[in-house]
């Protein structure tokens, strides 16, 4: 008799454990609190004029999923994705020219050099992370239990010290003398939450951020948008036998085999050999009744600080200092605001207290329109999406209009063509959170602080034998953003609980 596994929460990880579980002999009920699976991988509409514009109000781009996800459930065959091949171009506003992040080592030194008076080792640091990369994604393949031992067996105890269990401050004064370096390779410290460039474990976010493998570590786009990712693995799963119960919210699910859901009105209960919360954490031990779970979400680091400014246009987009060469019009771009290491730590720490509603950090522009372009798609109209630092969690987007005004005026310094803009829609952590249900509108569900991350992210009484347990019971697991080794639309998390419940399943002699 096949064992059943019921998967709350349809979002990537969800959707991804289900995956494997039904491939691998289990049977397979979703249960999404929602009306559409997706999660943060979601669209809202603007309407001007009888015109319809879709834009991405969760997620944007694609780049942590692993090549080997994208392969195995099916989605490479029902979806079209590219990446740009033009470097990232970096705009520092204290600086009249753009800097460009080439591949190639030996460019990347000249160019930061040039344009940053960087003369300490770059090639080194280059090296480093790449040892350090292929680390992590060879640990996410064989979906191992992380462990700082392994880092040190791997990497040698200098390296694992440097780049895993140290800070990124220390990171960057080892490998750099230039401060807009070391500001540029940072700021994935804090690209969630308020994260201390001084935190331990804060370097190991550097690599871990460019460890999906889809686009060899670099970000890309989903033809028609980063919804369809979800929604195509949706029906991947249905055709495989997956039954997806959207509208279901569940009520209770602490008695050890049964799980209470409300659809739609109408109370249900459904038997479970394996229960797996792909949600946030602390709605999960609230699920169990689990204190101990429910003390430790509830203590810990959980704000988020980041949002998004989704710009529309009426034609493609011109940039300003523009090469001229391929794909520079969907590269992906950066404008810094703060210039040090000690000015990007104040300005990510400024807003902690809800004393100031945004300082300006940085801002990454995700060239969406660009790139449906690339992919065959044209809309009729473009989109830019910014990601933003740092924006409290008191107020909503739309008790922002001078955030919002204040940050389309800066990028649209970097437009040729300003004019073209149709409007703009600011989203805050407050509105994350009312969305997507993300605890304080974190969307790696909670910061990827000291104590918070790689070993430490899990909510395992016994991590070494099973990671991925949820609390006291064996057969209860959690897999969502909050788990190792966090969101960013990967699935990772989603792999590695199935896979390991996998293993375990074929040791007892069951699979």
């Amino acid at each position: 008799m096949q064992e059943r596994a019921v998967v709350v929460g349809a979002g990537i990880n969800g959707l991804v454990a289900a995956n494997y579980l039904q491939r691998n002999g289990f049977a397979v009920t979703l249960l999404e609190r929602r009306s559409q699976v997706g999660g943060a991988c979601a669209f809202d509409s603007y309407y001007l004029d009888g015109q319809r514009y879709d834009y991405p109000s969760g997620a944007t781009v694609l780049g942590f999923m692993q090549d080997f996800v994208f392969e195995e459930t099916g989605l490479s065959k029902q979806l079209s994705v590219c990446a740009p091949k033009h470097p990232s171009v970096v705009w520092f506003e204290s600086k009249k020219e753009p800097c460009f992040i080439y591949d190639d080592g030996a460019e990347l030194r000249v160019e930061v050099k040039k344009k940053w008076g960087e003369n300490g080792d770059v090639l080194g640091y280059l090296s480093d992370f790449e040892k350090v990369r292929d680390f992590i994604i060879n640990g996410y393949r064989n979906a191992e239990v992380p462990t700082f031992q392994s880092a040190v067996e791997s990497l040698g105890e200098t390296t694992a010290s440097r780049w895993i269990s140290g800070s990124a401050r220390a990171l960057m004064d080892h490998y750099f003398t230039s401060e807009l370096m070391k500001v540029y390779c940072s700021i994935d410290v804090m690209e969630s939450g308020p994260v201390s460039i001084d935190s331990p474990y804060s370097a190991f976010t550097i690599p871990l951020m460019s460890s999906g493998s889809i686009f060899g570590g670099k970000w890309g786009f989903v033809k028609g948008g980063l919804w369809k990712l979800t929604e195509e693995l949706a029906e991947i799963n249905r055709a495989l036998g997956i039954e997806v119960i959207t509208s279901a919210r569940v009520l209770d699910a602490s008695g050890g085999d049964l799980v209470t859901f409300d659809q739609n009105g109408v109370v249900k209960t459904m038997p479970y050999d394996y229960l797996i919360f792909a949600t946030d954490p602390l709605s999960a031990a609230k699920l169990v009744k689990d204190e101990r779970l429910i003390d430790k979400t509830q203590t810990m680091k959980a704000q988020g600080t980041s949002g998004k400014l989704v710009m529309l246009f009426r034609k493609p987009v011109i940039w300003k200092d523009s090469t001229g060469q391929e794909d520079f019009d969907l590269s992906f771009k950066f404008v810094l605001a703060v210039d040090t290491m000690d000015e990007l730590e104040s300005s990510t720490q400024a807003v902690v207290d809800g004393e100031s509603d945004f300082q300006p950090g940085y801002f990454e522009l995700y060239c969406e329109g660009a790139g449906m372009r690339k992919l065959g798609l044209d809309r009729g109209y473009e989109s830019v999406s910014v990601f933003l630092k740092n924006l409290s969690f008191s107020k909503s987007g739309e008790q922002l209009p001078h955030v919002k005004q204040l940050v389309q005026t800066r990028i649209l310094s970097r437009i040729e063509n300003a004019e073209d803009l149709i409007d703009s829609i600011l989203l805050a952590p407050k509105d994350l959170k009312e969305r997507f249900f993300l605890p304080q509108g974190n969307i790696d569900h909670v910061e990827l602080a000291g104590g918070q991350t790689y070993f430490q992210r899990n909510y395992s009484p016994n991590p070494e034998s099973n990671f991925y347990q949820f609390g006291k019971s064996e057969n209860v697991r959690y897999c969502a953003a909050g788990s190792y080794p966090c969101g960013s639309i990967a699935g990772t998390p989603g792999y590695m609980s199935a896979a390991q419940l996998i293993r375990a399943r074929a040791r007892a002699g069951k699979g």
